[in-house]
């Protein structure tokens, strides 16, 4: 058989607290008697652990910074991405009063030009669709023949005349616009009272004109004389602006006068137009003008 002993110590609580405060006293005692003794161990410890303590200071202050930093940054950010979310908002806003601006200042625009035509009653239209030429020469508009548009109706805009209805659909019509090549207005000079005959030209629209032809040698006109259209066409009313008269020249065959004109209207810049409801003549009628 294996012995087995155990050991157990009863000690009585007073007795361990006895002991206790015993070997406290006299280790008050031995280090207040021999403090001199202990001094340079005591000296010695410190300038030993002291490089220990300010390396561990410069980690911790190190570590601290780097902290604050991150904070920094995450604050910087948060910040950022507010402002930027402001910004585009902002942006948004801006673009959004812009345009309410400028359809303001085209609506005006319209408005004014219809009281200068006010003896005529009017249809405001938006272009819808355009050709590649970027002069809009043709373009389609969102009002049609259940809106009382009919073929061959005058079309306006800016300060003057835009061109012609072509072509009609229940909900659309088609706009052959007077800088079109295959656009043709008898016209007026005023001033001079000379007749002439507006023709389109994109080529030369490049350079901010359509052609004049057809003006008489006797005609005493001028740069930058008005050209209307006449009262003598069967499509186009009477008197609408159509430009200004410049470089004027003898014709090649020495009959008549050619010159330049430049549009009153933007046809880069069209969105909006208004529509004359009232026909110069029946729609059926035709003559040598497009």
């Amino acid at each position: 058989m294996e012995n087995r002993y155990k050991y157990k110590f009863n000690i009585e609580p007073k007795y361990l607290l006895l002991f206790s405060t015993v070997i406290l006293v006299v280790l008050i005692f031995l280090s207040y008697r021999f403090q001199d003794f202990f001094r340079p161990l005591k000296t010695r410890a410190a300038s030993m652990f002291a490089p220990m303590q300010k390396g561990i200071a410069v980690v911790s202050d190190y570590l601290e910074g780097v902290s604050d930093n991150f904070e920094d940054v995450e604050k910087l950010q948060k910040e950022y991405d507010s402002l930027k979310s402001d910004y585009e908002a902002l942006k948004i806003k801006y673009n959004e009063i812009l345009t309410d601006s400028y359809e303001y200042e085209e609506l005006r625009a319209l408005f004014k030009l219809s009281q200068t035509y006010s003896e005529y009653e009017t249809v405001g239209a938006n272009i819808i669709a355009s050709d590649t030429t970027g002069y809009n020469s043709v373009f389609t508009l969102d009002k049609g023949s259940d809106d009382g548009i009919k073929r061959d109706m005058n079309v306006i805009a800016g300060s003057g005349l835009v061109g012609i209805v072509t072509e009609v659909g229940s909900n659309y019509c088609v706009v052959r616009s007077i800088i079109d090549d295959n656009s043709n207005v008898s016209g007026t000079i005023l001033k001079a009272a000379d007749s002439c005959i507006v023709s389109g030209n994109l080529k030369l629209l490049e350079e901010g004109y359509i052609e004049v032809t057809e003006i008489p040698l006797s005609s005493e006109v001028r740069n930058n004389y008005q050209v209307v259209t006449s009262s003598l066409s069967s499509k186009y009313l009477p008197d609408i602006l159509i430009g200004y008269i410049s470089n004027v020249s003898v014709s090649s065959d020495g009959l008549s006068m050619n010159a330049r004109l430049t549009p009153v209207v933007d046809f880069s810049k069209l969105d909006t137009v208004l529509i004359i409801t009232t026909l110069k003549t029946a729609p059926e009628e035709t003559d040598k003008e497009q």
